[in-house]
């Protein structure tokens, strides 16, 4: 089975909701629910999606409310082949969700399962690999910067081998920035009951002893996470969360060559530096981490196949991608679904300029996605578009109204339709050679009253809107303050 975060699947009646459908649940956790759902659109288009939507009993909590809002606020900003993309984040009915990428593959969580119940340890260059991988995209989201250059101090949290994604083509994303920390965000370290955020077994030091974080936290629980992967076992976890934190503040590290001898010397030293306790004795970003695995990967002659290799070998059949369920409920709903959303373009419902949807309590916006906006006339264009249509006006009245004709004798003109507006900058029409001018009586023409000036056309205005519902026309600034103002409501 596909799986994305967590690893229990339950098989759900097909739901519609907003512009979604829902399949089948993937998993739960304490905050949200995530399930695979389909977008259908017009002539049989559908795109599959995880839909992660917060539970009913936390949609009314603007604790939880507010942590959903700031994990949609950070992953609008994450952008990078080894992070699982965000495209949507909305509210139906009341309920937030996040309409996530969906990827084919195994988490790490699962896959040590797996191994472990084969007695088959994860080969050094593929566990090497996952965490080179994983270390390029904290590298990335930890240098993050502003659009004015400052750097937003991104901080995961809550890596540990369940957030990290192995496709069964090969490559490896991290997901679930659900606890993350931003620069400007406000720090909640424990939940209600008092627990730390994230997974005991995987948290620094720094944290238990509530100091500040930074991203070499994250790079701790990375390295937490490569020594399982090589050991095949838990390194801190103990029979009670106290004893847990105890190991992670106090127990001796074993390097991984002491349970598995085929490790070398230069990823033990690896593995030992980002567990380091002292986070000025470990590595000072993600990239430098990736920068040592790199070159033990060429060390260990590490082949691009090996990890698609693997997965195939351990799961066969089971990764085949599934398939939407054939049944008249699910084929209804994508139906109502395709219709309703027949006008919607990739960055969203748009709603044409004065009309309104008739209920605000269902929206949704594209994230990271620039929603089009008719751009307004400008000067050079309505004077354009006068002159265009006055000479058109005057060349009528020369040719038709009265003035001498070069058609044929008993021919009828073809009537002269001016059009709404004329291109800023239209090329000249190529000449043309005129028809001879047949011979007429010599009097005179009639004089033509000269057409009443008409004055020029003015720009529709767009018609002013309150803020109230500006997400789902895609025109708010701040789309996930509004959000968040809208959940404490």
């Amino acid at each position: 089975m596909d799986r994305v975060g967590t690893v229990d699947s339950y098989e759900i009646k097909p739901e519609k909701f907003g512009r979604y459908v829902l399949l089948d649940r993937i998993g739960a956790g304490g905050m949200a629910e995530v399930f695979r759902a389909v977008m259908p659109g017009v002539e049989g288009f559908q795109r599959t999606f995880v839909v992660k939507r917060i539970l009913g009993e936390r949609a009314k909590s603007p604790y939880f409310v507010d942590m959903f809002v700031q994990e949609a606020r950070i992953n609008a900003l994450l952008h990078h082949p080894n992070i699982v993309q965000v495209f949507d984040f909305g509210n139906v009915g009341g309920t937030y969700f996040l309409a996530m990428e969906y990827v084919r593959g195994r988490d790490v969580s699962e896959l040590l399962r797996r191994l472990r119940n084969c007695d088959r340890p994860c080969p050094v260059a593929i566990a090497t690999f996952i965490a080179h991988e994983v270390a390029v995209a904290l590298g990335y989201a930890h240098a993050l910067t502003g659009a004015d250059g400052t750097p937003l101090h991104i901080v995961h949290r809550d890596i540990s081998p369940s957030n990290i994604i192995c496709l069964r083509t090969g490559g490896v994303k991290l997901l679930d920035f659900g606890i993350a920390k931003a620069i400007g965000e406000p720090e909640v370290e424990k939940t209600g009951h008092g627990m730390f955020k994230g997974k005991l077994s995987y948290i620094a030091p720094e944290r238990i002893k509530d100091l500040p974080v930074d991203g070499r936290s994250d790079l701790f629980s990375l390295g937490v996470v490569l020594w399982e992967l090589l050991a095949g076992q838990k390194l801190f976890r103990g029979k009670s969360d106290l004893q847990t934190l105890k190991n992670v503040a106090e127990m001796e590290i074993p390097a991984p060559s002491a349970l598995r001898p085929d490790v070398p010397p230069e990823l033990d030293r690896i593995v030992l530096r980002a567990l380091a306790r002292d986070p000025a004795e470990r590595y000072p970003s993600g990239q430098a981490l990736a920068d040592d695995l790199d070159r033990v990967l060429e060390l260990l002659h590490h082949q691009t196949r090996a990890l698609p290799d693997l997965l195939h070998e351990v799961y066969g059949a089971e990764l085949s991608s599934r398939q939407i369920p054939n049944t008249a409920l699910t084929s209804e709903l994508l139906a109502a679904c395709a219709a309703e959303t027949s006008n919607v373009s990739a960055g969203g419902p748009t709603y044409p300029a004065g009309q309104l949807p008739s209920s605000e309590d269902e929206y949704s916006i594209s994230i990271g996605t620039a929603v089009p906006v008719r751009p307004k006339p400008g000067p050079m264009s309505w004077a354009a578009a006068t002159i265009g249509t006055a000479a058109l006006v005057l060349l009528a009245f020369g040719r038709g109204g009265g003035g001498r004709s070069q058609a044929a004798p008993g021919a009828t003109a073809p009537p002269i339709v001016a059009p709404a507006a004329a291109p800023e900058a239209a090329p000249p029409p190529a000449p043309q050679a005129e028809a001879p001018i047949a011979p007429v009586a010599a009097t005179p023409p009639p004089a033509v009253e000269a057409a009443p000036a008409q004055p020029a056309a003015k720009p529709a205005r767009h018609a002013h809107y309150s803020g109230k519902g500006r997400i789902a026309r895609g025109l708010s600034v701040d789309p996930f303050a509004e959000a968040a103002s809208r959940g404490g409501k």
